[in-house]
């Protein structure tokens, strides 16, 4: 699998700095063949339908930390559960950050191409785990 780069969604920004617990909301990665046209997420629509070992609404993660780490906020978030192909299988091209608590993106990793993920094929999406950096930091 490709590395991907990540694009923040810039709508979402004042969201997460005043309407969101990032700590203590619940957050989940989840894939699509679309660039998100808006900071909105709506479960089967702005991702992948529950087709050939996807589902709808992604995988949920758990908060490693979150906190300042000098003068910089940092969310550390565990990695998602993998997914398996399954029948057809399924194509993405884009991994969502999602926060589920608000229904908000507050961007996505770009793989560059679309992904195919046929039958037995696993995807995980390798979150960084370091306090220094994290799933996002607020500088």
């Amino acid at each position: 699998m490709p590395v991907a780069s990540y694009v923040k969604i810039p709508a979402a920004i004042e969201k997460l700095v005043e309407g969101i617990n990032s700590g203590t909301d619940q957050w989940a990665i989840a894939l699509t063949n679309t660039v998100p046209g808006s900071d909105a997420f709506v479960s089967g629509t702005t991702d992948l339908a529950t087709s050939g070992g996807y589902t709808a609404g992604g995988n949920n993660v758990a908060t490693t930390s979150s906190g300042m780490n000098g003068s910089d906020f940092v969310l550390v978030l565990v990695d998602p559960t993998v997914w398996t192909g399954s029948g057809g299988g399924f194509t993405f091209r884009y991994a969502l950050l999602v926060n589920k608590t608000a229904n908000i993106i507050p961007g996505y990793w770009d793989y560059g191409s679309s992904q195919a993920v046929a039958s037995g094929d696993t995807v995980t999406v390798d979150l960084d785990q370091t306090a220094a950096v994290g799933v996002f930091k607020i500088t």
